[in-house]
């Protein structure tokens, strides 16, 4: 298996524009299939600080994306984005799925994007609320179960690896993350179950939750909370949005991705 290691953005530049509009609603489609799973599972509540966009215009009045944000009721998520932006026509997109859980629980959060660039980009992960080196418990618990699933994608020769250019982005990764840019028909065969798995079990996670130590949940809070700010603020794709919706939008979209609009 060969890896890709490039700027998202990188990738789709080099690439003549394609229409993947009929790719894009496919991965759209599965998107809702994971949204469903979390929505029929965990008791959440639409959050509505950011109604007024929750369709993205772009910099010519065209509609270039959608957002949703919720938060917990009686779970335990903190912050929940179900969204995407992009211009299928051009064969960019990109499709989230992103749940930060409060520090009730030590669960880990629920990291979830697809897209096109033109080819397939794939995401999922369970983001750490401990350093994993120093909690082996953490791992064995939550990471463990997966490994076996990871190692068999990995030894897929079809299925290419996206190592993220950026040292930061690359150090928020588990080691169970799945992520990679392949063809569609590459991902549909060979990586759209285990992304299915992926999201079946963080929900049983957080459904069979124990509640975390009380002297822990202050550190989890801070932590969480500057994890996922700063992934967002950092995260190089917000240079193609800043090419559709402009700089301004932009930084009120990020601002909202790690909570920072919200009722």
């Amino acid at each position: 298996m060969s890896d890709t290691t490039h700027n998202l953005a990188d990738v789709f530049d080099s690439h003549a524009p394609s229409d993947k509009t009929a790719h894009f609603h496919d991965l759209l489609r599965l998107r809702e299939q994971a949204w469903m799973l979390v929505n029929e599972n965990l008791d959440l509540r639409e959050d509505l600080a950011c109604q007024d966009i929750r369709d993205i215009p772009a910099l010519d009045g065209q509609i270039v994306g959608n957002i949703h944000t919720y938060t917990g009721r009686s779970s335990p998520v903190d912050w929940l984005i179900r969204s995407w932006i992009g211009r299928p026509v051009t064969g960019f997109t990109n499709i989230h799925l992103t749940c930060w859980l409060n520090s009730s629980v030590d669960v880990p959060h629920l990291g979830f994007a697809l897209g096109t660039a033109p080819d397939v980009f794939f995401y999922c992960d369970l983001l750490p609320r401990y350093e994993l080196m120093v909690q082996p418990q953490h791992l064995d618990q939550y990471y463990e179960p997966l490994n076996q699933l990871w190692v068999d994608l990995r030894r897929e020769r079809s299925v290419t690896l996206f190592n993220p250019v950026n040292a930061y982005i690359r150090s928020t990764i588990s080691p169970v993350a799945l992520l990679g840019l392949v063809p569609y028909a590459v991902f549909k065969e060979k990586v759209e179950g285990a992304i299915l798995h992926y999201v079946r079990y963080w929900v049983d996670l957080v459904k069979n939750a124990q509640p975390a130590p009380p002297e822990t949940r202050a550190a989890l809070a801070a932590r969480d909370l500057t994890m996922r700010r700063t992934i967002v603020e950092r995260d190089p794709a917000n240079l193609l949005a800043d090419r559709m919706v402009g700089v301004p939008l932009r930084e009120r979209l990020v601002r909202i991705l790690w909570g920072g609009e919200r009722e």
